[in-house]
């Protein structure tokens, strides 16, 4: 049973069933508070941390907690005692951003969730950073594990503990980072011990959070490379400004990847804001701020269409033509279409919508076979007058002392009537043990066959049911649409063919 801990208030705190576990502590259902959970550190933390928790929970509103599970209280292990970790609100029916940024997760588990719903997270995450900057707090440690999302397209951060607090002219840093998600400027740092952070550190990751669920989960320094270094190291373009969308990218090195979504998709005032973010003038002038982010995409949330092929295809009015359509023609496919209702050229069947909808059939879990060892099978008996192994051994043994007996007194004549019983009791043993092998050779046959027949069975189930047959048959499946794809390009060549013979023909 855990401990009762105590809030500093005096309050009680019995911590339930333990929901996580990380390097720092885990975290627990409050058998108290229902809509909150405890984070309990494996060790207590230093003075200073204990000093950080106890300011946080200390100016927690409603505002913050909004937006983040924000410190709501410390806990200690006694009244008066050392902070050994806090409370803050339950964070439920929410997932990682990355499973909604994520094409193939996305389709998985948000299948009717369009561009606009993305631009509403994206929209929600700047807030959240609004929130954080407002109270004079920088997040710090940006990233994709960092924001959790629902399927109302609210954004929650977690890892609060880890931001770096301003409390009251005191700052409590935050001493870690990901590479991927920190500012060129910041790059060459060897550690963050001991540095401070500012607002405009933190934009970076937030427009690279924007970019990500924009995007698809493209990240604005990867792509094609254009010069030799380019590309060997995502840390090294990031150092570089080699944002890959930039309107200068020949210079930078790097360009977009092929059939990904193009930047041109949002209006010219966004795009601008991402060149501010990405490139060196970000650093100089400044990147756009939280509130600039919430107003911007506010804006463009107001100056959406929807495409008349498919309700799925959500995109900005500026543009004339659906991108989502000609991304589904290169068949590169983000949203899919599940309704009744699509038009479509040139007959019924469309192949982007059918694979679209392949690729969003979920995987079936691992098969849980029923294993031999799990039986406890009875053995048929052995059939009548047939000694066990173990008997006749026994008596091959008795038989033996008993001749080494014979022998050692053959000079009384009243023993050797015993010899011809002795060689009748062997010969009886020897056809019994010749039965009894019988008997286990033929068994032993049963259970091999048995055994194929199991074996038989369970490679049918995985083939039919389980993982290697959902391989097997979307592998089948990828054949077959990659022979409709060619079909165009074979009756090019055929045609070509065609009219080469009629010239042939016509010397």
């Amino acid at each position: 049973m855990k401990p009762t801990l105590y809030t500093a208030t005096g309050e009680c705190v019995t911590p339930g069933r333990e929901l996580g576990k990380g390097g720092e502590g885990a975290v627990y259902d409050i058998n108290e508070f229902v809509d909150s959970v405890a984070k309990i550190y494996h060790t207590p933390p230093p003075a200073l941390k204990q000093d950080k928790l106890a300011f946080m929970a200390a100016t927690a509103d409603a505002q913050l907690l909004n937006y983040v599970a924000w410190p709501q209280a410390t806990l200690h292990g006694g009244r008066g005692g050392k902070v050994i970790g806090f409370m803050m609100p339950k964070v439920s029916g929410k997932e990682p951003i990355h499973m909604i940024y994520s094409p193939a997760h996305r389709r998985q588990r948000y299948p009717h969730c369009a561009w606009d719903f993305l631009l509403y997270v994206a929209r929600n995450i700047a807030s959240s950073f609004a929130t954080v900057h407002e109270h004079g707090h920088v997040v710090g440690d940006v990233n994709q594990n960092s924001f959790m999302v629902g399927r109302d397209s609210k954004v929650v951060l977690i890892d609060s503990d880890s931001f770096q607090i301003n409390a009251n002219g005191t700052l409590h840093l935050c001493e870690v980072g990901v590479s991927h998600f920190t500012p060129p400027e910041l790059q060459t740092l060897s550690s963050f011990v001991g540095f401070e952070r500012t607002e405009n550190h933190g934009n970076f990751g937030l427009a690279l959070l924007i970019f990500h669920v924009l995007f698809g989960g493209r990240h604005p320094y990867s792509g094609v490379p254009l010069i030799s270094d380019a590309g060997n190291a995502l840390e090294t373009d990031i150092t570089h400004f080699r944002y890959a969308y930039a309107s200068d990218n020949q210079r930078r090195g790097l360009k977009p990847p092929p059939r990904s979504i193009p930047l041109s998709m949002l209006p010219s005032d966004v795009e601008a804001m991402f060149q501010q973010a990405f490139t060196e003038s970000g650093v100089a002038t400044g990147r756009p701020t939280a509130k600039a982010w919430v107003a911007a995409l506010d804006s463009l949330r107001q100056q959406l269409k929807k495409c008349p092929v498919s309700a799925m295809h959500v995109y900005p009015a500026h543009l004339t033509d659906c991108p989502w359509c000609t991304l589904d023609n290169q068949g590169v496919i983000y949203f899919i279409d599940l309704g009744e209702e699509v038009i479509t050229t040139g007959g019924d069947f469309v192949l982007a919508k059918v694979w679209a909808m392949v690729m969003a059939s979920v995987a079936p879990p691992a098969l849980q076979l029923s294993l031999p060892d799990h039986f406890q099978p009875t053995g048929r008996p052995l059939p009548l007058g047939l000694l066990r192994r173990e008997y006749i051994i026994l008596l091959e043994i008795a038989l033996s002392a008993l001749s080494l007996l014979l022998c050692g007194l053959q000079a009384e004549p009243r023993y050797i009537i015993l010899v011809p019983v002795l060689a009748a009791i062997w010969i009886i043993g020897s056809l019994t043990s010749k039965a009894y092998k019988a008997e286990v050779q033929q068994r032993r046959e049963a259970f091999n066959r048995a055994k194929m027949d199991y074996d038989h069975l369970v490679r049918q189930i995985q083939q039919v049911g389980g993982l290697e047959g959902f391989i097997a048959k979307r592998t089948m499946l990828e054949k077959m649409k990659d022979e409709i794809l060619g079909l165009p390009e074979e009756e090019k060549l055929a045609l070509a063919a065609l009219h080469d013979t009629a010239r042939e023909r016509q010397k």
